[in-house]
Parts: C-alpha cells; structure tokens; sequence
C-alpha cells in the first residue's frame, strides 16, 4: 500500500514536471513568433505588435495560449497581402525623376525631381 502511494506521488511530479517543461517550452516558442512577424501583419489584422509581445512576455504561458487562440491566425492571414501606397508620385530607382503610381500599377507618367 505504501509503495503504492509512493508511485502515485513520484507519477504525479513526474507529470506535473513534464507538463511546466512543456508550458515553458510553448511559451519561449510564443515570445519568438510574436516578436518575429513584421509590424505591418500586425497593423493589417487591426492591432499592435507591441500589445501583444507585452501579453505573451508578461503572462507567460497564459498569455502565449491567449496570443495562439485569439489573435495568431487572423495575424498569420494577413501575411500574403502587401499594403500597398496610395496614388502619387514615387522616386523612380536609377533614375532622378518621379514616376506615378496609381495605387495599382506603375504608369508611365514621369516627372523631373524637385
């Protein structure tokens, strides 16, 4: 009887162990990914890198499950569309003159620089 309530409890810290190993593990791989997208994936899902790198650093393992539930594929979606500018006149590369942009293509519009 006793070697087994010994069992139990050597099992039970082994778990325990390997579960805030692992929740350590998630969290560090969080902190990575969040502080690794760019600035403007953030913007395009309508929020902040900076709130959440806070979040995931500051709440640890709660904070890195809140990121990946609430906030982390709508940010990820966003990762193929490129925001582009607004129509205007751009410095053409190689060139000094400016060159139009539509807000969809380039045109062949071009002006001497100022």
């Amino acid at each position: 009887m006793r070697a087994a309530g010994g069992l139990a409890f050597g099992l039970f810290f082994f778990v325990m162990g390997a579960v805030s190993i692992g929740a350590f593990v998630f969290w560090i791989l969080k902190i990575v990914e969040v502080a690794g997208l760019p600035d403007h994936q953030y913007r395009a899902a309508g929020t902040e890198k900076l709130t959440w790198v806070l979040v995931v650093v500051l709440a640890g393992a709660i904070g890195a499950l809140v990121w990946q539930l609430a906030k982390r594929r709508e940010v990820l979606d966003v990762a193929g569309l490129a925001l582009m500018p607004g129509p205007g006149w751009y410095p053409e590369p190689g060139t000094r003159t400016l060159r139009w942009w539509d807000g969809f293509t380039w045109t062949e519009h071009r002006q001497g620089s100022p």
